[in-house]
């Protein structure tokens, strides 16, 4: 009679409990948490779909319609997501990508953006499109491992100015700019 101890590799072979853990196990929080945040951001879009005022002579697809298809796709999205991360699917990595699939997730690095884009929010009426998105790019960037602040700082003001003189001057958009930027474009 052979015991465990003598010849492991037999006993181990037939027994599921015996085989190895996955090491991929406890990994996808990253994955389970961002489905779960599409999933809400979409019920978000959709509940919020529902406040929009309808002109009483909307007789063609409504100003809900987007908004209502944006919010069910989202969630469409986050589910699948869900249930793929929860049955231990793995996109492939691309020959270039340099990302270790493996690594755990970087939850400062989430709380940074997810801090960002909440103050982006909040600020938009404050300080103006352009000053908010400029301080978000920025903490999104150094989140990211970007080295120095002003660089992002002024890219991502430079791209809020020109987004908001396009959608305000060019495409009639009301984005809020701030007194100095309202003030700079008036002559537009």
């Amino acid at each position: 009679m052979s015991t465990a101890a003598e010849h492991p590799a037999e006993h181990s072979a037939g027994h599921p409990a015996a085989q190895p853990a996955d090491r991929t196990a406890g990994r996808n929080t990253g994955e389970a948490v961002m489905s779960l945040l599409l999933a809400a951001v979409g019920v978000y879009l959709i509940v919020e779909a529902g406040a929009i005022a309808v002109p009483g002579s909307a007789n063609t697809i409504g100003p809900r319609f987007f908004p209502y298809l944006v919010g069910g796709l989202t969630v469409l999205t986050g589910v699948a997501l869900g249930i793929r991360t929860l049955r231990g699917d793995r996109g492939p990595a691309d020959d270039s990508e340099d990302v270790d699939l493996d690594a755990p997730t970087d939850w400062r690095a989430v709380a940074v953006i997810a801090v960002a884009f909440l103050a982006q929010a909040l600020l938009i009426n404050v300080v103006g499109w352009p000053l908010a998105v400029a301080l978000m790019f920025a903490a999104v960037a150094w989140a990211l491992g970007a080295v120095g602040i002003v660089r992002p700082f002024l890219i991502g003001l430079l791209a809020g100015c020109i987004v908001w003189i396009v959608f305000v001057k060019a495409l009639n958009v009301a984005l809020p700019g701030g007194v100095v930027l309202e003030y700079l474009t008036s002559w537009f």
